[in-house]
This record gives structure tokens, sequence and C-alpha cells, in this order.
């Protein structure tokens, strides 16, 4: 690959599960996100780490809003029609438009999927970065997943792996967005050492 330049980061989308396949309204540790920002932060101190998961996470945790989709889920239709969902679905709903969309606003995608955690909130941010271009990382040893090798640019098999992979963008030029694909990029854990 000779078309490279260094990479410049500006804003880093933090993607990965709030609810993932939980049952119910129980919403996962979003501990990973500040880890994550503190790693791009570290590397990129000008980047702006966009955190999707701040409005649905308050609107999911809205008391009203609880109570809907409890009731839903106590008694779903067997068609459910969501252009007639309650304020606070529809709303929460947009919300989570909203913040997928962000992932094409973005200079990267960092995707945090440990071990085999699916999520097909992230997937749809995943997709929604790649189809604008945008570098997508995830942080997984999902290697075996076709979604996930479909729209990532590198897969980080952690954190530790995800640093230096940010050491290596920030010290050296990378293929530019739609430059060389998977096939042509290391498993991260491999390169970093």
């Amino acid at each position: 690959m000779t078309n490279r330049e260094r990479m410049e980061l500006r804003r880093v989308f933090i993607a990965g599960t709030i609810q993932g396949a939980n049952a119910g309204l129980r919403i996962d540790d979003q501990g990973y996100r500040e880890q994550i920002a503190v790693l791009v932060r570290a590397r990129f101190p000008e980047a702006e780490c966009f955190d999707p998961s701040a409005g649905v996470t308050r609107q999911l945790a809205d008391p009203t809003t609880m109570s809907v989709i409890g009731e839903l889920i106590g008694d779903v239709p067997p068609v459910l029609d969501l252009g007639s969902l309650p304020a606070e679905l529809a709303a929460l709903r947009a919300t989570f438009n909203e913040m997928t969309r962000e992932a094409a606003k973005c200079d990267l995608c960092v995707a945090f999927l440990p071990g085999r955690t699916l999520s097909m909130g992230t997937a749809m941010e995943m997709q929604a970065a790649f189809s604008a271009g945008v570098p997508v990382v995830a942080v997984t040893s999902l290697v075996d997943n076709l979604a996930v090798m479909s729209v990532s640019s590198w897969v980080a098999r952690d954190l530790d792996a995800l640093a230096g992979l940010l050491d290596g963008l920030r010290e050296t030029s990378v293929p530019l967005p739609g430059q060389g694909h998977g096939e042509d990029r290391a498993l991260a854990g491999d390169a970093a050492g």
C-alpha cells in the first residue's frame, strides 16, 4: 500500500454494548468508554471522544420510560407497529438512531466487544462508520464473526492491543480509509506484540 498519510484524530466514536443481549432493561457496565477515552487522549490530546451512550442511558433510566418498556416486554403483541409507539419509546428510538449516525461524522470508530460479546447496536454503529469511510477498530476476539471482519479496519484483542495500535497510528502513517481492507491488516494483538 503506497497511499498513506499520518492519521489525525479530531473525533473518535466509542461504540460498544449498552444492553447487549441482556433480557429486560439491564445495562452493561459502561466504564470501558472512559478507559478507551483515556487511551485515545493520551496519544491524541486534541481528540474529542464521542460517547453515544450518555443520551440513551439517561432515557433508559427515566422511570416513565422504564415503566413503558416494562409494560411492552410483559405484553408483546404479535405484530408491533413501531409507528405508534408511546412518546417515551419514540424519543428513545430517535436518540438511538441519532447517536448511531454520529459514527459517520468521526475520524475513527473504536468498537468494544470484549470476548465474544455481541451487540446489535454496536454492529449498527460500526456499519455507519464503515459506510462513511471511517476506519473501524474492533476490540474483540470475534475474528470468526463475518460482520466484525467485514467492516473493521483492524481487530485488537483487548485494550492493551488497542493502546499499541493507537501508538502506531500516532507515530506512523496509515492507509487512507478505503485503501486496503481486512485482508491486508494484521490482527492488532499480533502487530502490537
